[in-house]
């Protein structure tokens, strides 16, 4: 069987992951979820790697969930409860990994962004979007809720007051209304996403390696905080830590002899 997850890297310091289940428009089955997995656990503890690529083969990014009856090997087959739940996790875990890896994530996003796809579009830094894109909480079109991989937490903090109107309808939002509401970065022409993503995170790539990952940690510990002053104190930290390292003096340098800079990391 081929490999449902397709890895490479075009460019130095760039990870390209490419959903390939095309025929199922890159739906999520078992073996792509610990394939995700298997990939995330590694970009964790990969130091070479500054930004990932996320998108999908054919024309669709991710329609959600495969619920063709494939099953997880967890061998809790005895208890319904305890099986479907380790499952969600499974599902769930994808989008805490997104957030988790030190590299910021640049989805491409093309055709259906639905169900988990949605949430993991939503989970990514940065979304590039074909004029065929389309997001869907589909969940709550099928009797579940659509509160589901983060959608939740996630949506309202990108769109603010139409998440709820996105979540509770089950309708589709357009690449041209995604933009318009803060959904999507940038519409690029037809076929575009793809190589205009690659050029974004060519110029993410180009930055001192600690900065960049300490700017995605940044996001994330600030969603956290309970107050400005906390924020403050632990963007304080980084820069403390970005101004003992040799790439801050070497983009100094270069700055000031009009160069790009070269950075160590």
């Amino acid at each position: 069987m081929s490999d449902p997850l397709h890895v490479s890297d075009p460019a130095p310091g760039i990870r390209l992951l490419e959903l390939h289940r095309p025929d199922a428009l890159n739906a999520l089955d078992p073996r792509l979820v610990l394939r995700l997995h298997e990939e995330l656990d590694r970009l964790l503890v990969d130091g070479s790697t500054r930004v990932v690529v996320l998108t999908g083969s054919g024309r669709a990014f991710c329609a959600g969930a495969d619920v063709g009856g494939t099953r997880f090997p967890l061998g809790f087959e005895g208890s319904p409860q305890r099986e479907w739940f380790e499952v969600q996790k499974r599902y769930s875990a994808i989008v805490l990994k997104l957030r988790r890896i030190p590299q910021p994530v640049v989805a491409a996003v093309n055709g259906p962004c639905a169900g988990g796809g949605f949430s993991m579009a939503m989970a990514s830094d940065i979304r590039i979007v074909d004029p065929s894109a389309y997001f869907l909480a589909a969940q709550v079109n099928i009797g579940q809720a659509a509160s589901e991989m983060g959608a939740s937490y996630l949506l309202p903090r990108l769109v603010g007051g139409w998440a709820a109107e996105i979540l509770l309808t089950g309708r589709r939002v357009p690449a041209d209304e995604a933009a318009r509401i803060g959904l999507a970065n940038e519409v690029t022409s037809a076929g575009g996403s793809v190589a205009r993503a690659l050029e974004v995170a060519g110029v993410l790539a180009g930055k001192a390696p600690l900065s960049l990952r300490l700017s995605k940690e940044a996001f994330d510990t600030s969603a956290q905080m309970g107050s400005l002053e906390q924020a403050i104190a632990a963007e304080d930290r980084s820069q403390v830590l970005c101004v003992l390292t040799d790439d801050l003096a070497e983009g100094q340098r270069a700055f000031n002899e009009r160069r790009p800079p070269r950075y160590s990391g």
